[in-house]
């Protein structure tokens, strides 16, 4: 469920966002929980990054650079005692990435909300000007 309302957040993006380039230097406010994380990038960014991010999850494969990620001494010590919690260890990291694909779709759809505020902004300064 929360992998197709991420895909469809994105693909509705895709659809509304028709120049992403309005999106560079804009930075969203941080008084939304579902933008708190944005950082110091520009919604440019995040744009390209939650498209990259719906084609790699999509094409299934994980970049090379991403495949060996660090293990700790407790994760470590879970693997060793065999297989015996590979249920465990699979609803452990299923809810981690629920989690994941959760905040995304929260970006994305703060991403686009943003990007027709941005259009009405453009679309109500040209109603505006009269000949």
């Amino acid at each position: 469920m929360a992998m197709e309302e991420y895909f469809s957040a994105v693909q509705k993006m895709e659809q509304l966002v028709l120049f992403p380039s309005l999106l560079r230097g804009v930075f969203e406010e941080q008084d939304d929980t579902a933008t708190a994380d944005f950082g110091e990038k520009d919604l440019y960014e995040h744009y390209l990054q939650l498209k990259s991010i719906k084609l790699t999850v999509e094409g299934g494969q994980v970049p090379r650079e991403k495949c060996k990620l660090p293990v700790t001494n407790k994760e470590e010590k879970k693997e060793n005692r065999g297989d015996a919690n590979l249920e465990e260890q699979f609803y452990h990291h299923f809810t981690g990435l629920y989690h994941v694909l959760m905040t995304l779709t929260k970006k994305v759809n703060a991403l686009t909300r943003k990007y027709n505020d941005i259009i009405g902004e453009i679309n109500q300064n040209d109603t505006v000007i009269t000949w």
